[in-house]
């Protein structure tokens, strides 16, 4: 989550392992489930009142039972459509991984012509074109996008039809992220809102869905709009995240050419945060700042 991405550290692949991770997690036995459970244990326990109860409880265990195993088809259909339209995305991004290997297998031809041959220590000296044609080729691989149209807009798709599951934030945030790569941030904005007011109850979704709207609005130039989801976000995120939300408000408020406020902000960073890389990063612009 700390990862950078063009220098702003808080955009990663939703798609990442730790979010894979959280989709099994998603598979596990609910609250719901588990409370039935327990219920089931305590009248085992009392045969008694087991006895009494048995009648109206026959029809209710009925009802919940089949509830249950419905609640769950559900939750196991709406990840296998999840993990298809993951698939695409997926094929997608080894689509453009393909293409930048065949690339790197030329520049590898061209640096094996360049090493020491026999007993030389020394690599053999590249040609002006030799130079020029690793550069282009490099420059090509770096130009190398997925193309995630298709995906993006299946995941889409699915978040429209379940915003109010998990399964379906995550569907909206992927989609989310792809549109703010294919820089159309309008289309982006309303789907991390909505995730925004349909998770509050969700810790680990308002945090990733606000990390990215203020990747958002940091990237169109809404530095207040983003401040504010900062301060919003520093509410949320645990004591590992604190130093990232700090380091982001201080480059908000440059940004702002707020620097006095900004020197504060980096300031307290250091003396809170003082081992963490974020704050290797504040003492660097700290030094710009003091230049």
């Amino acid at each position: 989550m700390t990862g950078t991405t063009n220098g702003q550290p808080w955009r990663k692949d939703f798609m990442s392992s730790a979010h894979k991770e959280h989709l099994k997690a998603l598979k596990g036995p609910d609250q719901f489930q588990a409370t039935g459970i327990k219920a089931v244990k305590w009248l085992t326990a009392n045969p008694r009142l087991l006895a009494m109860l048995i009648a109206p409880v026959a029809v209710v265990a009925i009802a919940f039972f089949g509830f249950q195993t419905l609640a769950t088809q559900r939750k196991s259909t709406r990840l296998e459509d999840l993990g298809k339209i993951s698939a695409v995305y997926d094929s997608e991004a080894r689509v453009a991984s393909d293409q930048r290997q065949v690339i790197s297998k030329k520049i590898q031809d061209i640096e094996a012509k360049l090493a020491p041959k026999g007993d030389a220590q020394t690599p053999v000296a590249a040609t002006p074109a030799q130079l020029d044609e690793k550069a282009a080729l490099e420059k090509q691989a770096q130009a190398i996008k997925a193309d995630h149209t298709a995906s993006a807009q299946q995941f889409l798709n699915y978040y429209k039809t379940h915003d109010d599951n998990a399964e379906g934030w995550v569907a909206g945030m992927t989609a989310a992220r792809v549109f703010i790569a294919q820089g159309k941030p309008t289309e982006a904005l309303p789907i991390l809102e909505g995730v925004l007011a349909k998770s509050k109850s969700v810790r680990f979704y308002q945090v990733q869905s606000r990390i990215t709207l203020v990747g958002l609005l940091e990237q169109s130039g809404e530095y207040d709009k983003a401040l504010t989801q900062v301060d919003d976000l520093e509410k949320a995120v645990e004591a590992d995240l604190k130093p990232m939300v700090l380091l982001t408000r201080g480059r908000l408020q440059l940004l702002k050419n707020d620097k006095a406020t900004a020197k504060t902000t980096l300031s307290n960073l250091i003396d809170s945060y003082g081992s963490s890389a974020e704050a290797q990063k504040a003492r660097t612009m700290l030094a710009l700042l003091n230049a």
